[in-house]
């Protein structure tokens, strides 16, 4: 596998990891805006009043992204506590379990997940008071209070939107606030500079122009743009899969295409982003254990505009267009807008038959994988009816047992261990075990044959197809 490795080895990133976070924040935005938002005025506040504190052991940069995604947790939905990551009523502050647990999936997803490491332990305790002693001995400490004292007063000021502040800001939650820091936030927010600013949704440029100013190491930034593909798990976990399958074929038949590198990473960072409108689908219609009525297919299909939405105005405009037109056909027969070949180039031609053999060869809720010989015959039937680029799906036809080793091989390159942030979350909650008897349901598995998945699945089941 050293050539396929050579071929990963050769990519250039092509995101900015200012661009990798816009697009995230967009991705998060389409679960729930009220929660993307108080996110934003937390970060914008916790970037200020760390300016302010003369400490120059403070990494701005960390704390500012990780203020960002402290309410990770909220965009998941939660069966146990019965939590719908849509609602609009939020508890940010309550030291429920209910409430903490969200936390603690903030800390190990962004501790095992991203770049931020250990400093993401701030949020292990979010919602305990201020506690002076740890703040001396566990920088962690300093992180929290910061952005702790920031979202508090992030929710204070949406829900009091024709207040200002309290004089005293300690007023907001007694005991629980770093008095060093209030005084920071005074001093930063002399003539309310910071309020007015997050009341008239100002910020928002500020911060964004602060975000284009940081900086990650390679590998770091890297880590940053798989975000773009887990976050995905928010929705639906075969989506997941499927986005870095899609990748993995997408490398494989580029190698074969002869694509230069510039040509590989285009076509790579297309192939990580095809699917990301999917996060605005909803679960029910991704997850749908069966053939999708006409009315849903067709809510299923917008997700490409939903991508172009997501991305405009933060990925070059060559990629939005490759992710775009994912599910064009050469006959005119795709969509979103029945374009034909002439109007496919190379890259956008790849990433389509990356995308059908993914979703061939991968297991979905309504259908195990297909054969080879299914998988194949499909292929055939859409080449031949000038559907897909011969020059490009005979490669699947021919080697598919070496293509196929290749993306398991890419695949294990690729993907991110989440089993650190499942495993340390449901210690968490399930370390009471009275709270285990009370919620948990024993409920029969209902196995069922493959071969009656296969049976079921019949082609315009298929969203790539």
């Amino acid at each position: 596998m050293s050539h396929i490795q050579e071929s990963l080895d050769s990519l250039t990133q092509i995101l900015t990891p200012a661009q990798i976070i816009h697009i995230s924040l967009k991705m998060l935005g389409s679960i729930n805006k009220n929660i993307t938002f108080h996110s934003l005025r937390t970060a914008y506040l916790a970037w200020k009043l760390t300016e302010t504190i003369n400490d120059n052991r403070l990494n701005t940069r960390n704390i500012v992204v990780l203020a960002l995604y402290h309410t990770l947790g909220y965009f998941r939905e939660d069966t146990i506590f019965g939590y719908n990551p849509h609602d609009t009523n939020i508890d940010f502050f309550s030291e429920e379990k209910q409430i903490t647990s969200k936390y603690v999936f903030s800390c190990y997803y962004l501790k095992y997940m991203t770049p931020l490491g250990d400093d993401a332990l701030a949020l292990e305790n979010f919602t305990q008071p201020f506690n002076e002693d740890m703040k001396h001995f566990l920088y962690q400490e300093k992180y929290k209070a910061i952005i702790y004292l920031c979202a508090r007063i992030s929710a204070y000021l949406y829900h009091h939107g024709d207040e200002y502040l309290p004089e005293n800001i300690n007023e907001i939650a007694p005991g629980y606030f770093d008095t060093e820091y209030v005084r920071a936030f005074n001093i930063a927010n002399r003539d309310n500079v910071l309020v007015e600013a997050v009341k008239d949704d100002n910020f928002v440029d500020e911060l964004s122009d602060y975000l284009n100013t940081i900086t990650f190491e390679k590998k770091d930034s890297e880590m940053l743009e798989k975000l773009l593909i887990y976050f995905l798990d928010f929705k639906s976990t075969y989506t997941v899969s499927h986005a870095i399958n899609t990748s993995c074929y997408a490398l494989s038949l580029g190698k074969r295409m002869k694509l230069n590198p510039e040509e590989l990473s285009e076509l790579y960072c297309s192939a990580i982003l095809h699917d990301i409108g999917k996060i605005a689908t909803p679960q029910r219609i991704l997850e749908f254990p069966g053939k999708l009525s006409p009315e849903d297919m067709d809510i299923m299909k917008h997700h490409v505009n939903h991508s172009k939405r997501i991305l405009s105005g933060h990925a070059p405009e060559q990629i939005i267009e490759n992710v775009y037109r994912h599910h064009e056909k050469l006959n005119g027969t795709g969509y979103p807008q029945h374009l034909t070949g002439d109007k496919l180039n190379l890259i956008q031609r790849i990433l389509t038959v990356a995308d059908i053999t993914s979703a061939l060869n991968d297991s979905r809720s309504y259908k195990a994988e297909f054969s080879t010989d299914k998988t194949k015959s499909i292929i055939t039937k859409m080449t031949e009816a000038g559907e897909l680029d011969p020059a490009i799906s005979k490669f699947v036809l021919e080697d598919f047992d070496t293509i196929v080793s290749e993306q398991q091989y890419l695949y294990k390159v690729l993907c991110v261990d989440f089993s650190h942030v499942l495993a340390r979350h449901s210690d968490y909650i399930f370390d009471n075990t009275e709270f285990m008897a009370d919620s948990l349901i024993d409920e029969a598995a209902q196995d069922k044959d493959s071969d009656d998945l296969d049976n079921m699945a019949e082609l315009d089941e298929l969203e790539e197809i």
